[in-house]
């Protein structure tokens, strides 16, 4: 069982609508007690962690996609590679890789 500690520090800030309602859907999705405690876990996840509060997440995300993009290419040439080899050898082949 956690034990509680006794807190005496106040943080306030303000939200935009749509950043409220965001953190109302992490906090039902997480099953927290209460939107501070989500706000607490992500401020104690970023002083654990050393993480900078702000990432560029759309770099991220270019990243991301072109990794994905990248992934796509090597699995449609590797079907064309399959589609362009004899029925007697993908059978074979498959039969010796297992």
């Amino acid at each position: 069982m956690t034990v509680l500690k006794r807190r005496s520090r106040m943080v306030s800030f303000r939200l935009s609508e749509e950043e409220y309602e965001g953190l109302k859907h992490i906090c039902i999705a997480a099953g927290a007690r209460s939107l501070s405690d989500v706000a607490r876990d992500a401020v104690q996840h970023l002083l654990e962690n050393g993480s900078s509060p702000r990432r560029d997440l759309s770099a991220e995300f270019r990243l991301l996609r072109e990794r994905m993009e990248a992934l796509d290419c090597e699995v449609k040439r590797l079907a064309h590679l399959l589609d362009q080899m004899p029925a007697g050898r993908l059978s074979f082949e498959t039969a010796r890789s297992s």
